[in-house]
């Protein structure tokens, strides 16, 4: 999507970025896996001059776009972030008529996960699809999307779907087919309503290599849930005096996490280096932060 920030006031300009929650969470894994992995984006864009710049932004990247579909009948979608004085933030959409709609009504998008070895996609995902398109994508993640290593991030949008019957139905058929689910206590207050302790989510974990990260907020470490049982914790969470903009911090941290441990570190230390790669959104403002600000965490594997 095409990301509007730091909108001034006085002459009502705001910056110009390429942004959207898998695509930040993509650009930031490519920083720092580097050449160890092959990130391809599937989306559809449109033919306009945006959906071209967002094509551009991909490349630019070092992100493979040979999976974007065209339709010369849509265009991009577009959101503006306000910021209140903690950096906290609240969206604004203008994605109607938005070429990513359209994805998975497409076999060649079914092609295109065939080809994959490990899948990532969101709540938001799930929330812009029409109903025939996203139920054939969850019975797909439930059946041959087995065979591969399927990740999640429930991030929810109440705005973006019709229901909130539609929501939990959707988010919890994906959670019990992926692996490893990333999600936050506010997201979870969402979708499941009043609930105390974790111990619940070990409902979505079919084996020990199955596990949810949960994302807690505030000066609270994340924490990781599996059905083996105690949770995992690390010790030396930092949070930032002054956060200039959250967009995209939960995004990044979901990279830093899932690079960390495809690289073979552990669990702590993922959880480590995703909140480290964090700090660094927290200080900028936009969902994606400039490559130099992230060159220091480039990953190496274990041997």
């Amino acid at each position: 999507m095409i990301e509007l920030s730091g909108l001034n006031e006085k002459m009502g300009l705001p910056f110009t970025n390429v942004a959207g929650d898998t695509l930040n969470t993509a650009v930031y894994l490519k920083r720092i896996l580097g050449n160890y992995a092959d990130i391809f984006y599937l989306t559809v864009l449109g033919k306009d001059p945006l959906s071209m710049r967002i094509q551009d932004f991909i490349n630019e990247e070092s992100i493979n776009t040979g999976f974007i579909r065209f339709d010369a009948e849509k265009n991009c979608g577009i959101y503006l972030i306000q910021n209140d004085q903690d950096g906290e933030r609240t969206f604004h959409y203008w994605r109607e008529n938005s070429a990513a709609r359209t994805l998975f009504q497409s076999e060649d998008d079914f092609e295109c996960l065939e080809s994959a070895d490990i899948i990532y996609l969101s709540g938001i995902t799930l929330a812009i699809l029409s109903q025939k398109p996203r139920d054939k994508l969850i019975k797909w993640l439930g059946g041959k999307g087995q065979k591969k290593t399927i990740l999640f991030d429930i991030n929810f949008r109440k705005t973006l779907w019709r229901n909130l019957d539609d929501a939990q139905k959707s988010i919890k058929m994906v959670m019990k087919a992926a692996r490893l689910c990333f999600t936050s206590t506010e997201d979870l207050s969402a979708i499941f309503g009043t609930f105390e302790g974790l111990e619940f989510l070990k409902e979505y974990c079919k084996n020990p290599n199955e596990f949810c990260v949960v994302k807690k907020g505030g000066n609270l470490a994340p924490e990781i849930i599996s059905i083996t049982g105690e949770s995992v914790h690390f010790t030396n969470f930092k949070k930032l005096d002054k956060v200039l903009d959250s967009t995209g911090a939960g995004d990044s941290f979901n990279a830093g996490f899932i690079g960390a441990y495809l690289m073979g570190k552990s669990l702590s230390n993922s959880l480590y280096f995703g909140s480290n790669l964090a700090l660094k959104v927290l200080k900028n403002r936009g969902a994606i932060c400039p490559t130099a600000e992230t060159k220091e965490i480039a990953l190496i594997p274990d041997i």
